[in-house]
């Protein structure tokens, strides 16, 4: 016998010994004897009802016991996982670098915010070399740059079909289909390379230069 048909026996025993001990007691005490018949007929119903309520109320446990799957339970939806929050501005992080290296290595943030109105053009003179020295050095570091169009600035040029907008912007008076013919303003730049130093934690992503203070 399985353990499921052990418990229905001995829940049925269980019931009808109390609620013969209860109909029993009955008698006793109100003295009904005339409604015996009637007592045990309900006592019957009543002990049906009971090993009923026993036997639903104790199956998932039987069935863990027995090691089989329990009663499936209300299942719940998962909420979905909130998607993680974008970052703002994604190329903060490498503006902030190469401003900071700029700024190191040619002071250009410094000459930027400097009123020039104070100085004649030959203290401008002076301060423009080194800034632009400085700022070389700095470009060179992280980037490799090579021109658009190879040809020199000032000579004619021809722009044929299906060329690249985002490389080559058409000025002056622009009609009707390429190939177009003019005079280069400008060789473009394009990158070929970009090694940015290090990776920078969010309180640094604002620093571009600390204030540098002596003690002593």
């Amino acid at each position: 016998m399985d353990l499921q048909k052990r418990f229905a026996t001995q829940a049925l025993i269980i019931t009808l010994l109390f609620n013969a001990a209860l109909l029993a007691l009955i008698v006793v005490v109100w003295g009904v004897q005339g409604s015996v018949p009637a007592l045990l007929g309900t006592g019957l119903i009543v002990t049906l009802a009971l090993w009923v309520a026993l036997r639903q109320a104790a199956r998932p446990l039987l069935r863990q016991a027995a090691g089989g799957p329990a009663a499936p339970e209300a299942v719940t939806p998962a909420s979905a996982p909130k998607p993680l929050p974008r970052p703002e501005h994604p190329y903060e992080a490498a503006a902030v670098q190469v401003l900071a290296l700029l700024q190191r290595q040619g002071r250009l943030i410094d000459f930027l915010q400097e009123d020039l109105q104070a100085y004649d053009d030959a203290q401008i003179g002076a301060a423009v070399r080194s800034v632009h020295d400085g700022c070389k050095r700095a470009l060179a570091e992280i980037a490799d740059l090579e021109p658009v169009l190879d040809q020199a600035e000032g000579t004619r040029v021809t722009i044929e079909p299906g060329f690249d907008a985002y490389a080559i912007r058409l000025t002056g008076h622009v009609a009707g289909d390429p190939p177009f013919s003019g005079i280069l303003q400008h060789r473009g730049w394009r990158l070929t390379r970009l090694e940015l130093p290090e990776k920078l934690t969010a309180d640094q992503t604002k620093i571009v230069a600390p204030a540098e203070v002596e003690v002593g």
